[in-house]
């Protein structure tokens, strides 16, 4: 299964405003092992916002979102219920 996070996606690459902390990458992509028995998988990942000089849009909300895929060339396998994932959650 390949999994994709990407953070800050309604922004351009170079202007995004969200990084993950190891890499300072906007974006986390991860192929996964899955097989019938073998325990779910945990992935934590620390995200931080770029300090408020180095960017101008401080209002728009910053998107994040999860995508789910099968490798290319699996045959006969369909992925079933929702594949991408977006949440907007305000912060007090």
């Amino acid at each position: 299964l390949e999994a994709e996070l990407q953070l800050d996606r309604l922004k351009p690459r170079l202007s995004r405003r969200v990084l993950l902390l190891q890499g300072h990458q906007s974006s986390w992509h991860r192929e996964l092992a899955l097989a019938p028995g073998t325990p779910p998988q945990c992935h934590n990942l620390t995200a931080y916002l770029r300090d408020e000089a180095d960017f101008k849009d401080k209002l728009s909300p910053v998107a994040l979102s999860l995508s789910l895929a099968l490798p290319a060339g699996t045959p006969g396998l369909v992925l079933y219920g929702d594949t991408l994932v977006q949440a907007q959650v305000r912060g007090t």
